[in-house]
């Protein structure tokens, strides 16, 4: 599903669209260097919000979660990033506060994707048995999954990211549940019922960032470039870039030809000791480069005590089809595009 977007639409409006203005002085005071017009949260449904600002007086630029914004929840959602647009715009028109007075010509270049994006977040969900099931996947993945040319994920909090700092793209995997049932969660009371609580406890939730730099470069910053299945592919073609790390001995004759402080090295490794912790970067990332032309990645860690029966197939998960919208969310309009 599409979750976040950053776009800038052509629309006429009255006045300016801000939540006041940041200025910035020249050294002495006398003159302005530059300003910036700040967002404006708007309110939509089950107090969810969206950030709006005018760019000029014939566009403005939306960042923030549509589908959340519509529905109020984003366990779910739609993968059509034009029609959810133009469902989105028809929205922010009912509000007078906005003022937004769009030409016939705005309208229809709206509805045709004529618009552009600087950074979408795509989401798929796939269902494991329970949440602790969820988590153990996600701890299981970094310490055993890398992505390619990426390297091992890397937790912050509890969410997992593989690429985090790029200025392209990048991915993130984190259990729905925990997400909605932290103490910062803003998940609507209203919206807590059975169904929902159980689609998020059992929800892994793999996510995939693609900014500007690299919308520009697949030329998909223009969203007529996009279609319903679009968002998904692409989310779906990257993650099988994600591989699981050899953790192989290597053959005695490569052990033997290896430098001695190397091969000390990698046979800590291979106890399961974490080598990025014991020596100087430089020579641990000099290390990891050599080790990988034998397909060793030494920056995922061995887990030399595992517990065979207890491992959730970290593969055979992002195999498996994502779980898409249940009928009874859609039966009960919990779903705002279709």
């Amino acid at each position: 599903m599409i979750d976040w977007v950053t776009m800038k639409i052509q629309c006429d409006h009255d006045g300016i669209i801000s939540n006041g203005e940041v200025v910035s002085l020249s050294k002495d005071g006398d003159s302005i260097e530059w300003s910036l017009v700040k967002f404006l949260p708007v309110v939509g449904s089950h107090d969810a919000t969206i950030s709006i600002r005018s760019i000029t007086q014939q566009t403005i630029e939306v960042s923030g979660n549509p589908v959340k914004w519509l529905q109020g929840h984003n366990l779910f959602g739609t993968s059509d990033l034009m029609r959810l647009i133009w469902v989105f715009f028809n929205e922010l028109l009912k509000i007078p506060e906005l003022k937004l007075k769009p030409t016939l010509e705005q309208l229809h270049a709206i509805k045709m994707g004529r618009l552009t994006v600087s950074r979408i977040d795509i989401n798929e969900t796939w269902f494991l048995k329970d949440r602790n099931e969820v988590l153990a996947w996600l701890r299981a993945a970094g310490q055993k999954m890398h992505l390619k040319h990426r390297g091992a994920g890397q937790f912050r909090g509890d969410t997992l990211y593989w690429g985090k700092g790029s200025r392209r793209w990048f991915l993130k995997g984190y259990s729905k549940g925990d997400e909605i049932n932290n103490k910062k969660s803003n998940f609507p009371d209203a919206l807590r019922t059975p169904e929902m609580l159980e689609y998020a406890d059992r929800a892994l939730r793999l996510e995939l960032t693609l900014k500007s730099n690299q919308l520009r470069e697949w030329m998909l910053h223009d969203v007529y470039h996009w279609n319903a299945d679009t968002g998904k592919m692409l989310l779906l073609h990257l993650i099988k870039g994600l591989e699981m790390s050899n953790n192989i001995r290597l053959t005695d004759d490569v052990i033997a030809k290896l430098p001695t402080r190397m091969k000390m090295s990698y046979f800590t490794w291979l106890a399961g000791q974490d080598l990025k912790q014991i020596l100087p970067p430089r020579t641990f990332y000099r290390y990891r480069t050599e080790l990988k032309k034998y397909d060793i990645d030494i920056s995922i860690l061995r887990d030399v005590k595992e517990d065979k029966n207890n491992v959730i197939p970290l593969v055979r998960v992002l195999e498996a089809q994502p779980v898409g919208i249940p009928d009874w969310a859609i039966e009960q309009g919990l779903v705002a595009c279709m």
